[in-house]
């Protein structure tokens, strides 16, 4: 449901015909077609309307203004082509429509137009609905409803069938109306594979010309793709090309559309998820420029790692803020950068403003410290950052690190964690 007007005093269908007059305020509002809402050609009126007269073909809103009824008539040739395309008459709407000249013609002309062209397929065929878009100055429709309507002629000489159900005329139809696939159904059920992908390619529907002929074995697969590839060269889309090379197992070639394409994070997924790309020096430093160009540090530390140089990971974990991953590459690689790791994280809480963060991490950190400290065997200082510490949740490594010095006959200190 559409509202039409948001205050209303009267309104009416005209008598036999589906327009609509309404008043709102001091406007006369009329709608010669109610599926274009936006379509209302207003007047401007000094009273209330009263009634709508229809007789001797004439159609008058009747307004009482003060002691005066005055009369505003209605576009007779309007209310007749809308009637005439309700009622299937596309030579009737041909007539009207030599009538009216569009830069006269109200508001709604244009939908009215489009309208007698949208309602069966006879009136796609007839030459009422090309005098409607050549009135409208769409020409490319003008001439594809011509083409459209001489297949559908050259179709009837030839074999005396009806023109307009043959595939070609079908098929044509659906693509016009953007059902591609009913388009496509058309041209596979009478064995037209070429001419299916042929309209695909036309429209630049590439994937759904390439999905088709997978699907139906097309002898000439690799030269479509081939052409679609070419085709996203020659408009620059390296994107899509880079996707194509991506789907074909050729991540060198994907890699390199993705760089020229400005896209370095789909590049670096790529990369990381390759093993014989991440390997390659020059690659990973190609991608890696391109990531720190677009400051995406992180992904610059994940590329790293992945490719086994585990320090220039560190340091781009650290600079893009990622002391997560930072600390865990540290904790199994550089366990004495734990803690300094740990204190650089909670700063970086604290530049943020999340406090509460920075007091659990702080928690968090001192245990990491501890473990990562007990797991490099530095016991020293694992003691150390026990006792500047004041978490009773951390008993448990007094033990660990007592049973260490237990072990090598340090007794004296083990006494005294054990106290």
């Amino acid at each position: 449901m559409t509202t039409l007007l948001s205050y209303c005093s009267f309104a009416q269908w005209v008598p036999g015909s589906d327009v609509v007059v309404a008043q709102s305020d001091r406007n006369l509002c009329i709608w010669y077609s109610v599926d274009s809402p936006e379509s209302v050609t207003t007047f401007p009126v000094k009273g209330d309307i009263t009634e709508l007269e229809r007789a001797e073909g004439k159609t008058n809103v009747l307004v009482k203004e003060g002691a005066n009824m005055v009369a505003y008539t209605l576009d007779e040739g309007l209310i007749e082509f809308g009637t005439a395309i309700d009622d299937g008459d596309y030579i009737r709407c041909g007539v009207r429509l030599e009538q009216h000249q569009l830069p006269a013609a109200p508001p709604a002309f244009p939908q009215l137009c489009k309208d007698s062209f949208a309602h069966s397929l006879s009136a796609v065929l007839c030459i009422s609905s090309r005098r409607c878009f050549a009135a409208l100055g769409d020409v490319s429709m003008v001439r594809f409803l011509r083409q459209t309507s001489d297949v559908a002629d050259k179709v009837s000489q030839e074999s005396g069938e009806d023109g307009a159900s043959h595939y070609k005329v079908q098929a044509r139809l659906a693509t016009l109306d953007k059902n591609f696939k009913l388009a496509e159904m058309h041209f596979v059920e009478r064995g037209a594979l070429d001419e299916a992908i042929e309209t695909y390619k036309r429209l630049h529907m590439w994937d759904d010309a390439i999905a088709l002929a997978e699907a139906k074995g097309y002898p000439e697969l690799d030269r479509l793709r081939a052409s679609h590839y070419q085709w996203l060269l020659k408009t620059g889309q390296q994107n899509e090309a880079g996707e194509v090379k991506e789907r074909q197992g050729d991540f060198h070639a994907a890699i390199g559309h993705y760089l020229k394409a400005g896209l370095p994070t789909k590049a670096a997924r790529v990369a990381i998820s390759r093993p014989e790309i991440s390997s390659s020096a020059e690659t990973v430093e190609a991608i890696a420029a391109s990531l720190v160009k677009g400051e995406f540090y992180e992904r610059v530390g994940d590329l790293y790692e992945k490719s086994g140089n585990q320090l220039r990971a560190l340091e781009w974990y650290r600079k893009g803020g990622a002391y997560a991953k930072a600390v865990e590459l540290a904790r199994a690689a550089f366990p004495a950068e734990v803690v300094k790791l740990e204190n650089a994280w909670g700063d970086h809480l604290v530049q943020l403003k999340q406090m509460d963060a920075r007091r659990k991490h702080d928690t968090q950190g001192t245990k990491r410290s501890i473990e990562a400290a007990i797991a490099a065997r530095q016991w020293k200082k694992a003691v150390h950052i026990l006792d500047i510490q004041d978490d009773p949740s951390t008993a448990k490594y007094y033990i660990k690190i007592a049973q260490h010095y237990a072990s090598i006959r340090d007794y004296e200190v083990k006494r005294r964690l054990h106290v």
